[in-house]
Formats: C-alpha cells, sequence, structure tokens
C-alpha cells in the first residue's frame, strides 16, 4: 500500500513571499477599482451638466438667473 504523501512545510520567508505577492495582487485590484471609481463618477457629472445646460437652452436662462434662484431657495429654507 503506498504511503500518504505527506505536504512539505514551508519556510517563514516562503509564507511571506506568497503573502507579499497576495497583498500586491489585491493593492492593484484595489487601484484599479478606484480609478473606475473616478471615471464613472466624471462621467456621471459631465451627462448632469449636460442635461442643466440642456435645460437653460430650452428655457432661455443664464447661470446667473438659476444661481439667483437658488440661493433665495436657501434663504427661504434658512428662514422656515
Amino acid at each position: 500500500m503506498a504511503r500518504p504523501r505527506t505536504r512539505v512545510r514551508k519556510t517563514y520567508e516562503e509564507l511571506l513571499a506568497e503573502n507579499a505577492e497576495k497583498l500586491k495582487k489585491h493593492t492593484e485590484a484595489v487601484s484599479m477599482l478606484q480609478q473606475e471609481r473616478e471615471e464613472l463618477l466624471k462621467a456621471k457629472r459631465d451627462e448632469e451638466m449636460e442635461e442643466l445646460y440642456t435645460y437653460m437652452q430650452e428655457n432661455q436662462l443664464t447661470a446667473e438667473e438659476i444661481l439667483e434662484y437658488l440661493q433665495g431657495m436657501q434663504v427661504q429654507e434658512e428662514a422656515s
């Protein structure tokens, strides 16, 4: 009957090297996800700005008029 194969115990250096490699891999993955998130946020912002600009053009509004309106709303909320 064949003897079961015994597992060779790894040294601390080998375990630390494996750990460092895993850490590097996951750090790179997190970095890529953060970059993707920044790109998505930028795309969302650009889309929202385009929507706002279109609304302003359709209603012949200027940025100053929008800001005055929003500031007036803020004053009303604070007074309430």
